[in-house]
């Protein structure tokens, strides 16, 4: 600084009959009111001119759609003889850079008249290298070419500044930025760039939980294809636990059958690969658990009772929801038949629950629950056993069903092109409340939803295994597409909706 005025001295040669820019953000600001300048650009050339072609877009996660800030734009030449193409971004810095604002908008200006790769880079450590694993980026699959920028009313020029070369003015301009929210329409062609990290495919395992009583979790990085596991430092026989795998197969989760096991040492593998061996330790877990079960005088019966939940909330089931009784941890024998049911006026001796899971920790009631009708559920004591020995009390649970006038329907015509689809119909904060998988055009009748806002998403399954695909640039893979229902469809009560989505 010098008085009022910035000097920028450049530590090495400037090339010739090049265009440069300076982007200087926010950085100049005003030193009696703190007001930036915003946005500003500074451009000069070492020629006889300045390349005024440009180019404008945004920048999207890739799951989401959301807007990403503060993001790298880059632009490289269309080959570097010295580096591999699927490399360009790991080993070469840009010709040009910029950073989107706080819409995900971006502009290159000042570009000259050649073909370029574009780029987006969220850089970690700030070498404009794609060189880290939690480093986000984005691509397009072919070169662009700039185009002539014309310049918006809302942007000014300023022309009364100065660079100055071995004591010789250089050509020179300088730009405020218009308003990034024009961007999408001062450009013939408009970029979009969708972002996301890519998964290193080399599994691995992560580690270990432990519970009591005695339960463990085994967590891979990916979804394992054969997850194995065996006990290396003592004989176990064949019938010492129960184990279930997450429906993302990277969770395994393991109960042990014996409560009075101190520790295990196991071996873990997905397939052929082993990948480590851990010592389960259940010491700790186990004074947690004594603790919290708190201890009572010595000629006092202290006997632990096993826990019993439902699906329902505020004791209010959803119609159209099957009711379900969930389990801690797996039974090893039930009875319903000396439960009580009541429902409405009718008394029957006897639940109709079917187990719905193979561990026995789930039990939906199969029984057509009606409109605006209270239930009730008496189960007698010692009615279930876990693995662990542990039984019930007494319990009762009452519960009831809302009028079929409460809620509202959506009727959803979708239309499909080649690929299948991912369907999620989600609340306001982008909670999955359903999830539906189409092969091919189909009319969806969503019922019995509570009145409010609701949110449509769908993802392309191009890979066709009914999940979201990142992409993997090394492979010049773009992550699997995703798309919005256009607004919030807004429920309500006794209300049927009718949309229509046509999908590529």
């Amino acid at each position: 600084m010098r008085g009022k005025t910035l000097m920028i001295d450049f530590e090495e040669e400037l090339f010739p009959n090049t265009t440069y820019t300076i982007f200087f953000g926010n950085a100049i600001v005003d030193i009696t009111a703190d007001n930036p300048l915003s946005n500003y650009l500074y451009a000069f050339s070492t020629g006889d001119h300045i390349d005024s072609l440009a180019i404008g877009g945004e920048v999207v996660n890739a799951f989401d759609l959301q807007p990403r800030a503060d993001v790298f734009v880059m632009l490289f030449p269309p080959a570097i003889d010295t580096i591999p193409q699927d490399s360009i971004p790991m080993l070469s810095r840009p010709l040009y850079v910029a950073r989107t604002d706080e819409h995900g908008y971006f502009q290159l200006r000042n570009l000259s008249d050649r073909a370029y790769q574009l780029f987006a880079l969220s850089d970690v450590n700030n070498n404009y290298l794609f060189d880290l694993p939690n480093e986000e980026i984005a691509f397009l699959d072919t070169l662009i070419r700039p185009e002539v920028f014309s310049l918006p009313v809302a942007d000014t020029i300023i022309t009364d500044t100065l660079l100055v070369k071995d004591g010789e003015r250089i050509q020179d301009t300088a730009i405020i930025s218009a308003d990034s929210i024009q961007i999408e329409d001062i450009y013939d062609k408009y970029y979009q760039l969708f972002m996301f990290q890519q998964i290193d495919t080399v599994q691995r395992f992560l580690g270990t939980e432990v519970f009591y009583p005695p339960k463990f979790t085994l967590l891979y990085q990916f979804p394992a294809q054969d997850p194995r596991y065996w006990v290396i430092n003592k004989d176990m026989g064949s019938d010492w636990k129960i184990d279930r795998l997450s429906s993302g197969r990277d969770t395994l989760s393991v109960w042990l059958k014996d409560m009075s096991l101190d520790s295990l040492q196991i071996a873990v593998a997905d397939g052929d690969s082993i990948y480590d061996t851990v010592l389960i330790a259940f010491g700790s877990e186990r004074k947690k658990y004594e603790k919290r079960k708190g201890r009572k005088k010595k000629d006092e019966e202290n006997v632990e009772r096993m826990q019993i939940k439902t699906n329902a909330r505020s004791r209010t089931i959803d119609l159209g929801k099957p009711f379900q009784l969930i389990m801690e941890n797996p039974l090893e024998r039930w009875d319903f038949s000396t439960t009580t049911f009541i429902a409405g006026e009718d008394t029957l001796m006897g639940a109709p629950f079917v187990l719905a899971d193979s561990l026995a920790t789930r039990f939906t009631l199969d029984y057509e629950m009606t409109e605006a009708t209270s239930y009730e559920f008496i189960f007698p004591d010692s009615a279930f056993y876990t693995i662990y020995g542990l039984t019930n009390d007494s319990l009762q649970a009452k519960l009831k069903t809302a009028e079929i006038r409460d809620y509202g329907v959506l009727v959803l015509d979708i239309e499909i092109g080649e690929h299948p689809y991912i369907v999620q119909l989600m609340d306001a904060k982008e909670r999955v409340l359903d999830t539906f998988y189409l092969t091919e055009s189909e009319k969806l009748k969503l019922e019995y939803l509570k009145p409010g806002k609701y949110l449509l998403k769908v993802i392309q399954d191009k890979w066709r295994n009914k999940r979201w695909d990142t992409g993997i640039y090394v492979d010049m893979r773009q992550p699997e597409k995703v798309y919005y229902f256009r607004g919030e469809v807004e429920i309500r009560a006794n209300w049927d909706v009718e949309e229509q989505w046509v999908l590529p």
